[in-house]
């Protein structure tokens, strides 16, 4: 009896062939992953941006209550410079009124989330005409070479 020997053909990829798809992926992911995580770190500045356009406008807004500009009128020195964590903690005065306010908006315990700003205090500067800026003074460089103010 013969014994019958099936011809093999080429049924699957050589070794070389599987290190070569794997060479290319690793330099691609060498070049790309760089690219990507710079591009999610200007995402978190992008986002920080908005944080603070978000509690520019709770305060803005906060300023049109009358109980708070009730308060308001009464404070002599300007700018008047604060920063979030303590209108958090604020008892008296036009920063306890901000404070009622800012926490209906949700705003009041706002935290960023990019490495320039991570950690640090956000301040809150009112002018005498209630022009509202709101910064990270003390951010750090940012990717996008930009200035963490909303003004």
């Amino acid at each position: 009896m013969k014994k019958s020997q099936k011809k093999l053909g080429n049924k699957g990829f050589s070794l070389v062939e599987l290190i070569v798809v794997i060479a290319i992926m690793a330099v691609l992911v060498g070049v790309l992953a760089p690219t990507l995580i710079r591009n999610v770190e200007k995402s978190r500045e992008s986002s920080d941006l908005q944080t603070l356009d978000s509690v520019r406008g709770s305060v803005t807004t906060a300023l049109s209550v009358e109980a708070v500009n009730d308060e308001f009128q009464k404070v002599t020195t300007f700018p008047h410079n604060v920063n979030l964590d303590d209108v958090a903690k604020a008892t008296t005065g036009l920063d306890a009124k901000l404070k009622d306010e800012l926490s209906e908006d949700g705003v009041l315990n706002a935290s960023l989330k990019s490495k320039a700003c991570s950690g640090k205090k956000i301040q809150i500067s009112i002018t005498s005409d209630g022009k509202v800026t709101v910064s990270v003074p003390s951010a750090g460089a940012t990717k996008s070479k930009i200035a963490m103010v909303a003004e």
